[in-house]
């Protein structure tokens, strides 16, 4: 089945493109956020609330992606409006999510992780990591900051520094379907316009 042209068809596969990236950052995201969370959860710890809030806003975000994609491919025309005003909304959402799960994260360098200065600043690290589980543990409520989770290996830092680099690569891709949408809206209304018949 070919891809819609709207009037303008290398705007058109352009839009797919984003999307087909939009869905396979999310589907990551999904992934990465959701073993951090059962990593955590399988403790008896509260969940960091930005690794949650990520979660839920990525499963809702692809849902409206992959049922926004039906909708494009039957050329609904008026429909590209409310798609760019969706993907308005969900642009601040993940920029909320960038800044949210950036914050912390920010600070950390993962290849000093398991690289201590010395054997006695690694047992000082190790000793604050189990001691602040140690007293969280199974305590309703109780939580632990996203940083001392993604500082606690080297694994879990690169985790979690590739989900915050994915909700700014799903800043831009909502951006630049954003000014898409709209774009092949009007590209579509001119190319479908009446022509005028000079006599």
């Amino acid at each position: 089945m070919p891809v819609p042209s709207y009037g303008a068809l290398p705007l058109s596969q352009l839009f797919c493109l984003v999307r087909i990236m939009q869905v396979l950052s999310m589907i990551i995201v999904i992934g990465l956020s959701s073993n951090f969370i059962s990593l955590i959860v399988s403790v008896g710890i509260e969940p960091p609330q930005e690794f949650v809030g990520t979660l839920s806003v990525t499963c809702i975000a692809t849902l409206y992606v992959l049922v926004s994609i039906a909708f494009y491919w039957s050329e609904a025309n008026l429909g590209l409006f409310v798609m760019a005003g969706i993907d308005s909304l969900l642009l601040i959402a993940f920029i909320v999510v960038a800044v949210t799960v950036g914050k912390p994260l920010s600070f950390l360098n993962c290849y000093v992780i398991d690289k201590a200065a010395s054997s006695q600043v690694e047992a000082q690290s190790a000793y604050a990591f189990t001691t602040a589980v140690a007293n969280n543990l199974n305590a309703i409520g109780s939580k632990l900051n996203v940083a001392v989770w993604a500082g606690a290996t080297k694994a879990n830092c690169f985790q979690s520094k590739t989900i915050w680099g994915l909700s700014i690569a799903l800043c831009i891709l909502f951006t630049t379907s954003c000014v898409l949408l709209p774009t092949l809206f009007y590209k579509n209304k001119k190319a479908n316009a009446p022509k005028s018949v000079d006599v």
